[in-house]
């Protein structure tokens, strides 16, 4: 379906995504765009499938999962496709994010975990062992600069 996003579409989801806690009043008044306007033009957006699903954005260290981490992993050819071993993997629960990329590695895994021993037992007992992961490579996130939902 082709999406013809104006200037105006533009301005409704920026705003969406830095608060979609705000009530279409509120963001018509802030983008001094009619009310009707704004809440036809958010409606079109969620039929084209531009607008997926209005989410919170978490304090995992409030949560008891300070730690980050984005882990390499390398695929090697077996029983498992890669899309299927990157479904597996996505299913752990300190995973919170999985992609099947370009380059040297097949899959970036964004985990989040109570301390850097679990990321550590994540990686050495659960990802390792898994049939189709080949090595793995992690990097800790110090912190977070920008991130999103």
């Amino acid at each position: 379906m082709n999406t013809d996003l104006d200037e105006k579409d533009i301005k409704i989801i920026e705003e969406l995504m830095e608060n979609a806690e705000q009530s279409i009043t509120e963001l018509a008044a802030k983008l001094r765009i009619p009310r009707t306007t704004v809440q036809e033009r958010v409606k079109r957006l969620k039929q084209q499938g531009v607008i997926k699903k209005y989410t919170i954005q978490v304090n995992y260290a409030k949560l008891g999962k300070p730690a980050t981490a984005f882990i390499l992993i390398s695929f090697e050819q077996g029983a498992m496709s890669q899309k299927k071993l990157a479904q597996e993997i996505a299913k752990l629960p300190e995973v919170v994010e999985a992609h099947l990329i370009t380059g040297e590695w097949d899959i970036l895994v964004k985990v989040r975990t109570d301390s850097m021993q679990s990321i550590g037992s994540l990686v050495v007992d659960k990802l390792r062992t898994m049939e189709g992961v080949g090595k793995t490579m992690t990097c800790v996130s110090f912190t977070a600069v920008k991130e999103s939902t």
